[in-house]
């Protein structure tokens, strides 16, 4: 497999500044959609793009490629747990709280780390746990709004374990992704990465947009009414998402979704700078943990 040394490491990075782009971009989305319409506008309208990125990539620079079976159990499996993934972190919030919700989603963090050793084989260094903890501890204290207190009260609610559950699937589809870009052989990293991202949007398109059509038909309409602003989410969407699979296609998948997580520090500053709102300590102590864990796994993980 091809060596990309650190450039994994911005990749990511970038990938996780359109993310948040694209969620900001998304939510405007639901004065015209239901958060089920919504997540798949993120699917439909990166998949062209994706197509037209590997036509163009094959014709400028054609390169054999082996792809084995197992590619597309690996795909099919992640693009199927994204979906399920993203609409039981939507039940979380609807039982109870965002927060709540999205405080136990991010399990993720130790989920891929854990599932990466056992499905990949590819597991961190004793370091790489404890920083993977202490990011973990971080982003809690980040996500819990209301409180820790009141987030460890709620471990006995639905919201919990549908993020929970949420944080298993995001987990699963990190590593289905990673186990299918790895999997290719003969090919240079974009190369490997365009045929990965066309495979899992075209998946999720198809999956998704069969579901909608089977129990919210009329959501399908509304996407096309609203098509404009949907195809703005569907660019940070294909960015988002390329970078995605090209830092996990050159680095662990739990390397990479622990860098992410600056995502929800990034989230932090941009409030406290921009837009001047006010936060406790909590919220301080939280932003240091998560770059000190990152800090941990990215350079001794």
């Amino acid at each position: 497999m091809d060596s990309g040394g650190l450039i994994w490491i911005p990749v990511t990075l970038g990938a996780t500044a359109a993310q948040v782009l694209r969620t900001a971009r998304q939510h405007e989305l639901r004065r015209y959609l239901s958060s089920f319409g919504a997540a798949y506008v993120r699917f439909l309208f990166a998949w062209p793009l994706a197509i037209s990125s590997l036509t163009l990539t094959w014709l400028c620079s054609p390169e054999t490629m082996d792809i084995p079976p197992r590619f597309y159990v690996w795909i099919g499996a992640a693009g199927l747990v994204q979906i399920c993934g993203t609409a039981l972190l939507l039940q979380a919030f609807r039982a109870r709280d965002f927060a709540i919700g999205t405080v136990y989603s991010k399990a993720e963090v130790i989920l891929v780390a854990t599932g990466s050793a056992i499905f990949l084989g590819e597991t961190l260094r004793p370091v790489g746990w404890v920083g993977a903890a202490i990011v973990l501890v971080g982003v809690v204290l980040l996500a819990a709004t209301s409180g820790v207190g009141t987030a460890l009260k709620g471990l006995g609610d639905r919201a919990a374990w549908f993020g929970i559950s949420s944080g298993l699937f995001f987990a699963f589809s990190a590593i289905g992704i990673r186990g299918a870009s790895t999997s290719l052989v003969g090919a240079s990293v974009w190369h490997r990465t365009c045929l990965t991202l066309v495979a899992l949007l075209t998946s999720q398109t198809l999956l998704h947009g069969a579901l909608l059509a089977a129990f919210d038909r009329h959501q399908i309409v509304s996407i096309w009414n609203h098509r404009r602003e949907c195809f703005q989410v569907g660019i940070l969407s294909f960015a988002g998402t390329t970078g995605w699979i090209a830092a996990m296609t050159l680095a662990t998948a739990a390397k990479v979704r622990t860098l992410g997580q600056l995502e929800i520090v990034l989230a932090f500053f941009i409030s406290l700078v921009r837009l001047r709102e006010e936060h406790h300590a909590r919220d301080y102590f939280g932003s240091a943990l998560v770059l000190i864990g990152i800090l941990l796994v990215v350079g001794l993980g």
